[in-house]
């Protein structure tokens, strides 16, 4: 049986699972993004604004590719590089973002290191998904 035959209707399942994370992320992001605004700009002195900014940022595209991923599952059905992509990206947000976000709320660099395991995730589940659907588009 073929990677993406295994039955639409899970994928659709899943699809709309990876795409409602998306847009929960999406919703999260513009809550953080005022809250830095009215909130932590404040507190923190510029660079720690400018790292804000940045895992905002992050989230909110990471969180659209979230919403992709799951609009991809469920036009292409179940299909492991997909998931594999759901999954990395997801990951890649929490610590990426999460990370930065503790290490200006915190100010202990500890945070800090969460942010590049983040990011390789991030590339990873941008590389799986380039893959998944080139494979896909083989089919």
């Amino acid at each position: 049986m073929a990677e993406g035959s295994a039955g639409r209707d899970g994928g659709a399942r899943a699809g709309g699972r990876f795409a409602a994370l998306g847009a929960l992320v999406m919703a999260l992001a513009v809550i953080v993004g005022a809250t830095g605004d009215h909130l932590v700009a404040g507190r923190v002195g510029a660079e720690g604004m400018h790292i804000y900014d940045i895992a905002e940022r992050f989230q909110f595209y990471h969180g659209l590719g979230l919403l992709l991923i799951g609009v991809l599952i469920r036009q292409y059905g179940k299909r492991r590089l997909l998931y594999v992509a759901g999954g990395l990206m997801a990951l890649g947000i929490l610590l990426f973002c999460g990370g930065l976000y503790l290490l200006v709320l915190s100010g202990d660099g500890f945070w800090a290191f969460f942010a590049p395991l983040g990011g390789t995730s991030l590339i990873a589940a941008w590389l799986s998904l380039a893959l998944g659907l080139w494979r896909a588009s083989a089919t």
